[in-house]
Formats: structure tokens, sequence, C-alpha cells
């Protein structure tokens, strides 16, 4: 034991000497996250339930999940997590075989999930009981859950990947993994729990230059009054344009969109009707709240 303990102080102490040249960046491995509760916490702040899905595609109508992973945490009024929940993981058999492809980015086959269910009246309990639901691209998490567990539906949700400013932060790799290593962590192997404690630490992390957390800045842009605004009737020939501002295609309703703050809806359309199309249509407005944000119902 005294061996290793030597062992990781000199690790730990090349890793400092690294750390002040400027020819190296060195990552250390990412840790679970765990604060137990104290009850001094009981009122404090708010509750939120990190959580990530590995499923056997990208469609929520044709696809299922395979694994479900959630762990709540507790904030106090400045978006720092202060308590974090026990982990919680069920594995699920699909109706068909794990695709080939799917297997090699999750590790998970057909003998590892046979024969497995999601406990769905705990997930459901969990997810229902905390203030906010918060995912790493949850337009992709939420419709695959409320598919699954439908009773959750109604939940306020954060997307710690759509609610930040990553690019004006100077983030350029927006994945959790790239977010991670900018902040010194990496962490092994494509699984539903890994990429939750790898979602709380990103929450918990105070960008460099910033005052909040992540968590505290994409709670105040979620419960801000937004909108989409969707370029219907857009032409083909527009699209890099489109890109550009920042749209996104919708291959099931295939229409142009994009998400804005309330106050910006009239700048976006003036904006389309300049340069989209011009004396041939106008865009279709829906006000969100972030009860329905990323949902499909």
């Amino acid at each position: 034991m005294t061996d290793m303990i030597s062992v990781m102080l000199d690790a730990e102490a090349a890793a400092r000497s690294l750390d002040l040249h400027e020819d190296f960046r060195v990552l250390r491995r990412m840790r679970e996250m765990d604060r137990p509760a104290d009850p001094r916490n009981r009122n404090v702040g708010r509750v939120g339930i990190a959580i990530d899905v590995e499923t056997t595609g990208l469609d929520p109508d044709k696809h299922e999940v395979i694994e479900l992973a959630v762990q709540r945490f507790r904030i106090d009024d400045a978006g720092s997590i202060i308590e974090t929940g026990k982990p919680r993981t069920w594995l699920e058999q699909p109706s068909t075989s794990i695709p080939a492809e799917i297997e090699r980015t999750t590790g998970l086959t057909d003998a590892d999930v046979a024969g497995r269910a999601i406990n769905e009246g705990e997930a459901t309990s969990m997810i229902r009981d905390v203030d906010f639901v918060v995912a790493h691209n949850a337009s992709f998490d939420r419709p695959f859950v409320e598919a699954r567990l439908p009773l959750i539906a109604g939940q306020p949700w954060v997307c710690s990947l759509a609610d930040i400013d990553w690019k004006g932060l100077g983030y350029q790799d927006r994945t959790l993994s790239g977010l991670l290593a900018r902040m010194g962590c990496f962490y092994d192997a494509h699984r539903a729990q890994t990429d939750v404690s790898a979602l709380l630490h990103l929450l918990d992390h105070v960008p460099s230059g910033g005052s909040k957390t992540v968590c505290g800045m994409a709670l105040e842009r979620a419960q801000s009054p937004r909108a989409v605004v969707e370029a219907i009737g857009a032409p083909f020939s527009e699209r890099s344009a489109l890109r550009t501002r920042g749209y996104r295609w919708n291959p099931e309703q295939k229409v142009w969109f994009i998400e804005v703050a309330e106050t910006n809806i009239d700048l976006e359309c003036d904006w389309l009707a300049q340069h989209i199309y011009p004396g041939r249509g106008e865009p279709l407005v829906k006000k969100i709240a972030w009860e329905t944000r990323f949902s499909r119902r």
C-alpha cells in the first residue's frame, strides 16, 4: 500500500510539473462524483436528475432503449452541486438484436441485456420527483425516455449542449468527452452511467472567465421565454445560409428551425424575410416552455 501511495504521489508531482509547461496539457481520469447528503441542505437550492440513454438507433419511433442511467443531485443557489444521490443504471433487452455498430460503440451485447428490464416504477418515480431533468443533447434523450416512461411527460428539461453558448465561451468541441478534456479530465467507455458521471462534472464546472457554473447558466437559459422559428418553405438553395445562421434540419417535418429567446423573435423573422424568402412567405413561430422543449409529444 505504501508503494502504491508513493507511485501515485510521484505521478501527481510529474503531472503538476507538466501542467506548468506551455507545451503540455495533462488529463486526469474522471472519478465518480460522490457528495453525501447533508441534513442542513434539505431545503437548499433545487434538485435535478442527470440522465443518459443508450439505444438501438437514432429514431425513437423505431428504436429502443437498451440502457438507462440516472443520478439525482442538489444544487445551491449559485448552481454548484452540493449533494449527489446514488447512481442507478438499468439494462433492457430490446425486441430485436443489438445492431453491430451499436455494439461496437457501447460494448453492449445481446448477452448483456438478455432478460433485463428497466424498473419502470422506480425510474419514473425518480425522474418525476425532481425540479428538472438534464441531459447532454436532450433533443435525443428526451423522446426516448418519454417513449419508454410515458408518465414522466411534462417534466422541465435542461440541455447542457443546447443551453450553453459553447462557441462563445471558446469551446469548439461540444461533445461531452471534448468538453471534459478541456476541463482536464478523461474517461473510458461510451456507456450511460459513465456519461452521467461526466455530465455531473460538466454541470459543476465554472468556465474560464465566468462566474456561474454550467448548470447555473443552462438553467437560466432553459427557463427564459423561448420560441422555435421554422423557416417554412425555405428554398433548397438557401440551406447553407440557414445552417450558418444556426438553423437545424428536422427530417420528419422537413423544415429548417432555430430556437431563439422570445425577445429575438422579430429579429429572426426579419432576417428570414430579408435573406431567405423576401416576399415569398413567412416563418412559423411556436412559443415553447421548458416543460415541452425537446419533447415530441
